[in-house]
């Protein structure tokens, strides 16, 4: 049996229907996500309000900003070969093991806000020039 949304997910979307405006629709939106089944936050199974997050969250243009520079570190290392042996998806274990190790702030990629995303961008650039210069 799918479990229910955590509490951390229940309030993170009531904060995000809240900084949207968005607190009178939260039913529908809710009935929405979750194909009619319920409109309590509460009884969302966990992935329906991973995507309802997901979904607020992009609402946002500083999180959106967020998700191109994030993008744009998962293309470094996607030229780096940074992949799963035999595919060609990106590490993404390999990834946050590099920024939990020498990313300036020490936590994984999705971890960095959009404020501190610049930096790190920086510092992976720099990785980047690095491998080019390899023999």
């Amino acid at each position: 049996m799918k479990k229910t949304s955590t509490l951390s997910q229940i309030g993170c979307i009531h904060t995000l229907l809240s900084k949207h405006g968005l607190k009178d629709d939260k039913a529908n939106i809710v009935q929405a996500f979750t194909a009619g089944r319920t409109t309590s936050v509460k009884e969302m199974k966990q992935e329906e309000a991973a995507a309802l997050i997901a979904h607020l969250k992009g609402l946002d243009p500083q999180e959106r900003a967020g998700d191109k520079m994030r993008n744009k570190i998962l293309s470094i290392a996607h030229e780096m070969n940074w992949r799963k042996p035999g595919t060609t998806d990106i590490d993404m274990d390999h990834v946050n093991a590099w920024c939990i190790q020498y990313g300036y702030l020490k936590k994984k990629l999705d971890n960095y806000t959009y404020t501190e995303l610049p930096r790190l961008v920086t510092q992976f650039e720099e990785v980047y020039k690095s491998y080019l210069k390899r023999p």
